[in-house]
């Protein structure tokens, strides 16, 4: 017999709460969450509901319907052991407000795959309303996927980018075989895995996929990141009657909501204004290619898809980096109105920026090059600056009051 071994990816926002009492765990699909808790947590049923409503216990198989569940229920709250119960939003009502009145009895862990929904069940009057420990999960922590590159021998460059890529937690299973080599090669997860999560999102959602929505995802992966660029551009190919921002501001709010985009302020300007971006480079790119390519319906030549991506991967890198440092100085990104002062990260404390960073995805650092990043980052005077290099040793000369972060240091900082 063979028995194979999968490295699990930890996630340490997980590990602190996995003992809390009543918990409930929520995030989009395929970030991992049933997956983790069933190979990490201590408990004694593991149930699941499914679509049609029935509850399963995955140990043992037995079907209950919701009447003999509700029965069930408080019985095993009276043991020490903990419940978990996936997919619990697809409960009838009842079930809610017996919990309501169960509250503080056993140990329970609810998950849901539901952003909309668990907005709306434990928002103002709702039964649940500070009964549980909420956490979200969303992509792997930055700090927690280098452990995981690590983990397989990585080293360098290629350390820190299969640890960009294996944020999305379905893909370790294929870094696991591959190492570096899953980089360029994902065509197949790019064509077929993507649309497949995107519409499973949009149906855990109960939302249509509209071509709106398809249209603001290509419009985003290519590079317009204003509501009024994306307007445009959602105008110029007919989509909308009017090239208004107002047409697609909910549009905007429910992809936030479901966790697929992310939308980051601009510092510098008198109102609030955002930058929208996709929260996923693998998501981000499989639009990018269908936006350019028509990717999701028509053949493409697999060299040309690796050296697109070889293109974007200094992009994709500045984003991982900058939730690294989001997480590491515990400060809030922000996007640089100003363009003589854009940089690849910048980080606000009360509207004053406390960390900035350039990042240089390169073998090689020419001397003028640092030179240039120096002058701009020292614009920022009472910032922390940090110029980011794979390597220390791409750099031509020492950048003058700038830190140099390569991958030993990301490799040291994500184990504090």
């Amino acid at each position: 017999m063979v028995i194979i071994i999968m490295i699990i990816i930890q996630r340490r926002e997980l590990d602190k709460v996995l003992n809390s009492k009543w918990l409930l765990i929520y995030g989009r699909r395929k970030t991992g969450k049933t997956f983790y808790i069933r190979e990490k947590a201590r408990y004694n049923k593991y149930f699941i509901v499914t679509k049609s409503k029935t509850v399963i216990e995955l140990q043992s198989g037995e079907e209950l319907n919701q009447e003999e569940f509700r029965r069930l229920l408080p019985l095993l709250l009276e043991t020490e052991e903990r419940i978990i119960i996936d997919e619990f939003h697809r409960l009838n009502e009842p079930f809610f407000s017996m919990l309501q009145g169960m509250s503080g009895r056993g140990k329970m862990t609810l998950i849901t795959s539901t952003m909309h929904y668990f907005r709306r069940i434990v928002g103002k009057n709702s039964p649940l309303l500070g009964l549980f420990e909420l956490k979200s999960v969303g992509l792997v922590d930055p700090r927690d996927s280098i452990i995981f590159a690590q983990s397989l021998g990585l080293s360098g460059k290629s350390l820190l980018e299969v640890a960009c890529i294996v944020r999305e937690p379905w893909l370790a299973p294929k870094a696991e075989r591959l190492r570096e080599d899953i980089i360029y090669n994902l065509e197949d997860e790019l064509r077929t895995y993507v649309p497949y999560l995107i519409g499973e999102i949009f149906s855990e959602e109960d939302l249509e996929y509209t071509p709106r929505y398809a249209g603001i995802l290509e419009a985003i992966a290519g590079g317009r990141g204003s509501s009024s660029e994306i307007s445009s551009f959602l105008f110029s190919r007919g989509v909308i009657e009017k090239d208004n921002p107002g047409l697609i501001s909910q549009y905007l709010k429910n992809l936030i909501q479901m966790g697929v985009v992310k939308a980051i302020p601009l510092f510098g300007k008198r109102r609030k204004t955002l930058h929208y971006r996709h929260l996923s480079p693998i998501t981000d790119f499989a639009f990018y290619l269908n936006a350019k390519h028509a990717f999701f319906e028509a053949e493409m030549d697999e060299s040309k898809i690796r050296r697109l991506l070889k293109e974007r991967m200094p992009l994709y890198m500045e984003w991982f980096f900058e939730d690294f440092l989001v997480r590491h100085f515990g400060l809030q990104p922000v996007k640089v109105a100003k363009p003589q002062l854009e940089v690849d990260v910048a980080l606000v404390d009360h509207k004053k920026v406390k960390v900035v960073a350039e990042v240089k995805w390169k073998d090689s650092v020419k001397k003028e090059e640092i030179r240039k990043i120096e002058e701009k980052l020292h614009e920022f005077e009472n910032a922390e600056k940090i110029l980011i290099v794979p390597e220390r040793e791409a750099l031509k000369i020492e950048p003058e009051g700038i830190k140099v972060w390569d991958w030993r240091t990301f490799a040291k900082f994500s184990k504090m």
